[in-house]
């Protein structure tokens, strides 16, 4: 016990703030409290399991490593001397780290919004600004997002461009994502029928999802329904519209029903028009004059 209690005044000597043992019981219980916050937030993320949940483990570990490095500083004097100041001069270093870095720390705001608020996910599908970039988005940190477009690439964006841009959230579906099919037929082919064919083949197909409800379906609303939206040049045309489960599945609908709509029409006798001309050829002689 004198030994100890000689070892732990030896250690306060301008140095330690309390004697040496007490300093390192003090490290070492600061450590394992650290260790057992970080593992129980690390649970309680992956239990609640939220769709950012990687950022939202590197923003634990980091805060939580943060913390145990002033607390453990603090045990020192001369690193109290240096930590003071900087506290009470907080206000003036955040200034001038503000000034210097801006758009960094635009970028950090503007990743701590979109973890906070949410408008997409990893693994959400959007597009941004009206189609100027479109693709999954496949990671989320504080400074920015990384989407994966459709050739299997990648797009870093800064996420203070993220959070001020016009997204569209393709996969926040929470009923089902409606899409638009186009098809024109020729003037003279029989309108109601090439409508009764398009119905026919929509509601036919195994993936796609009636939408209405069933007070609709006891009042007798169609399950697909098309419309005549303009008349072309060459022909009229007609839009129904598609219901799927998400983007992609609806993508592979409109393909399979293009193809079975065609195959009917051929064998139903509905035209679809294509841009035609007419050519006339006049046979012009030339007369030589005499002199």
């Amino acid at each position: 016990m004198d030994f100890l209690q000689q070892l732990n005044e030896w250690g306060q000597n301008g140095i330690l703030r309390y004697g040496l043992v007490d300093t390192i019981l003090s490290i070492v219980l600061i450590v394992l409290l650290s260790v057992l916050i970080s593992k129980y937030l690390t649970h309680l993320i992956r239990r609640l399991k939220p769709r950012n949940q990687p950022i939202l483990l590197k923003i634990k570990k980091v805060v939580v490593c943060v913390i145990a490095l002033y607390a453990i500083l603090t045990l020192f004097v001369p690193a109290q001397a240096i930590l003071n100041p900087l506290l009470a001069s907080g206000g003036i270093v955040a200034v001038v780290l503000g000034l210097a870095a801006q758009e960094t720390v635009g970028n950090l705001i503007s990743g701590m919004m979109i973890l906070l608020f949410r408008p997409f996910h990893i693994n959400d599908l959007v597009r941004v600004n009206n189609g100027e970039y479109v693709g999954t988005v496949v990671e989320i940190t504080v400074r920015h997002t990384v989407i994966q477009t459709f050739e299997n690439t990648r797009i870093i964006i800064p996420n203070a461009q993220m959070n001020t841009a016009v997204l569209e959230n393709i996969s926040d579906i929470h009923s089902a994502k409606a899409d638009f099919l186009y098809v024109t037929i020729a003037y003279d082919s029989d309108l109601d029928k090439a409508i009764a064919l398009i119905e026919q083949e929509v509601a036919r197909h195994p993936k796609y999802c009636d939408p209405r409800s069933p007070q609709e379906k006891e009042e007798g609303v169609p399950e697909v329904i098309v419309r005549v939206t303009d008349f072309k040049d060459s022909g009229i045309e007609l839009r129904a519209t598609v219901y799927s489960n998400d983007n992609s599945t609806c993508f592979i609908m409109l393909s399979d029903l293009r193809i079975a709509i065609k195959q009917r029409f051929d064998e139903e006798g509905i035209e679809m028009p294509y841009p035609k001309r007419d050519v006339y050829i006049r046979e012009i002689q030339k007369k030589e004059e005499l002199h």
